[in-house]
């Protein structure tokens, strides 16, 4: 039996089985797909350009020489290299021999056919949608649902990594940050703006996987919390209860219960008879009930008069 897919290769499977969209949309994700997974060629002062784009996953690769046909009616290579050497997995390859009008187009090279680096000018959201869908495809890496959240997206180089932050930063909620290191890549560490951003590229089932994890870790992290704060409370309240009760004994000693008003003498014996309530639950059982800060207020004048003593 096949085992199913890490979540990264879900990702990338659920995006590439997408309806192509207008020739628009398409221009953009597949623009992302070969920057971020592309490669330009040239041999000697031949002015044409090759495009070769390398994946390991054969659902992106498939998508992105089915979005070549449809755009561009041009039919590429697609081939598959079997793992060898320092390869531990398949590749496979969309070549395109002659790509350099289709290069221009998607705005890889200028005029002069030289490299451009910056994201497409004027992107609006579905088009920013379809590039990022395209980034996400050629170069994300998923952590794996309820383990900490990390989105990390290899770029080649700083001014690509720079601009796919800034549209990152424009389209999410939530920290991006850009690590200039040999892979240049930008990193997301925030568990709800991966989701958003698996449900803005278009993989709802992918987000759902991920969100019912992550709800269900961070719910299990709340529950621990809570728990934790609710002994540390209750210890609080054994500790401050005991206190009083010491200085309620102290003050009956010296003083008697006939040296007491109402109020302080009904206090005084709601506390000894319940030693682990609150002031709240104290100041339930008096009549009339009364507000903690009232059972507050009148066990430590209680306090005071047993530390000043008869006299007072």
């Amino acid at each position: 039996m096949q085992n199913p897919p890490g979540f990264t290769e879900a990702v990338r499977q659920e995006l590439a089985n997408l309806p192509v969209g207008s020739a628009t949309v398409v221009a953009a994700e597949l623009a992302a797909l070969c920057r971020f997974a592309g490669r330009l060629q040239r041999t000697g002062g031949d002015p044409s350009i090759r495009l070769v784009l390398t994946s390991t996953s054969g659902a992106v690769a498939r998508r992105a020489f089915r979005l070549l046909q449809q755009r561009y009616a041009v039919r590429a290579e697609l081939a598959v290299r079997a793992p060898g050497g320092v390869r531990r997995r398949s590749t496979y390859e969309v070549r395109l021999a002659d790509a350099r009008h289709i290069a221009a187009d998607l705005g890889l090279v200028d005029a002069a056919g030289r490299p451009v680096h910056a994201v497409p000018e004027g992107l609006d959201a579905v088009r920013a949608a379809a590039y990022l869908r395209g980034a996400v495809m050629a170069a994300g890496s998923f952590s794996a649902p309820g383990r900490p959240a990390h989105l990390e997206i290899r770029a080649g180089s700083v001014a690509v990594a720079d601009g796919l932050r800034a549209l990152l930063v424009r389209e999410l909620d939530g920290p991006v940050t850009l690590l200039t290191d040999a892979r240049d890549r930008v990193v997301c560490k925030s568990g709800a703006a991966i989701g958003e951003l698996l449900v803005l590229v278009g993989a709802p089932g992918a987000f759902m996987r991920w969100d019912e994890r992550r709800f269900r870790h961070q719910l299990r992290s709340e529950a621990n919390r809570l728990a934790n704060a609710d002994a540390a409370n209750v210890n609080r309240t054994i500790r401050a209860a005991s206190a009083q009760i010491q200085g309620v004994e102290q003050a009956l000693q010296q003083l008697g219960m006939d040296g007491l008003d109402h109020d302080l003498r009904e206090v005084a014996l709601a506390r000894l008879a319940n030693p682990a309530a609150s002031l709240q639950e104290i100041g339930e059982l008096l009549d009339p009930p009364v507000g903690k800060s009232t059972v507050h207020r009148r066990l430590t004048r209680l306090l005071r008069l047993a530390s000043e003593g008869p006299s007072a």
